[in-house]
């Protein structure tokens, strides 16, 4: 009797929880823009997410260099991106294939993540 008893409460436990939130597939996106003889890439967040501004967002290039994206306003506390960042690499480029590493956080959350995720961005 005694073990029907826990039964009973794990059910209601497990019933009551609710389901997490799912997070998108890919909470960065990237898009290429001319800006002259270079190319501007611009880091947008999915809807709900935030981009932290503490650790720069990076993107590695196969060919081994490093773009750091930045925006001149950032949110009062200084902590996230308050419009989205870029930055440029040289040439007009209608393909750019890399990793990306930046620090997201949810809407509602106190802690960000670093995503890591492969980019192959097209014009």
């Amino acid at each position: 009797m005694r073990g029907t008893g826990f039964l009973v409460s794990l059910a209601i436990a497990a019933c009551a929880a609710e389901p997490a939130p799912r997070a998108p597939a890919h909470p960065l996106a990237i898009r290429i823009e001319p800006a002259g003889d270079a190319s501007r890439l611009v880091l947008t967040a999915a809807a709900g997410w935030k981009i932290g501004a503490r650790l720069k967002p990076a993107l590695d290039t196969r060919e081994g260099l490093v773009f750091r994206f930045d925006a001149k306003r950032l949110t009062p506390d200084s902590a996230y991106f308050a419009e989205p960042p870029t930055t440029l690499l040289p040439g007009r480029l209608s393909v750019v294939k890399g990793t990306l590493r930046a620090s997201v956080c949810a809407a509602g959350e106190r802690v960000c993540r670093v995503v890591t995720m492969t980019v192959r961005s097209e014009k």
